[in-house]
């Protein structure tokens, strides 16, 4: 079973708590994505984004991706939403209207 990405707070030297969880992939799929938004200790709301399920991991698939040792779920932090929507938006245009 994933870890509920409500639980996932390491490193805890850096993210302070989970504000909310945007996207719960351990609902839909065992194997999907989650998103969240996070307090970092000093104060700073960021996002993140991490797999539920590990494949590379054989030992301990459920513990996800990424991962800081020994062996605890973390967060991928985002970069600014604004800035990676741009990125997002000039890598994968929209299609015409047709």
């Amino acid at each position: 079973m994933p870890y509920n990405p409500k639980d996932v707070v390491y490193p805890k030297n850096r993210i302070k708590k989970v504000i909310r969880v945007l996207h719960d992939g351990t609902q839909s799929t065992p194997d999907g994505f989650s998103i969240a938004e996070i307090e970092l200790q000093n104060g700073e709301k960021v996002f993140g984004l991490r797999h539920n399920y590990n494949y590379w991991n054989e030992d301990n698939p459920d513990i996800g991706y990424p991962t800081v040792r020994p062996g605890n779920p973390t967060w991928f932090i985002l970069p600014d939403v604004n800035a990676l929507q741009q990125v997002i938006n000039t890598v994968f245009p929209s299609p015409p209207v047709v």
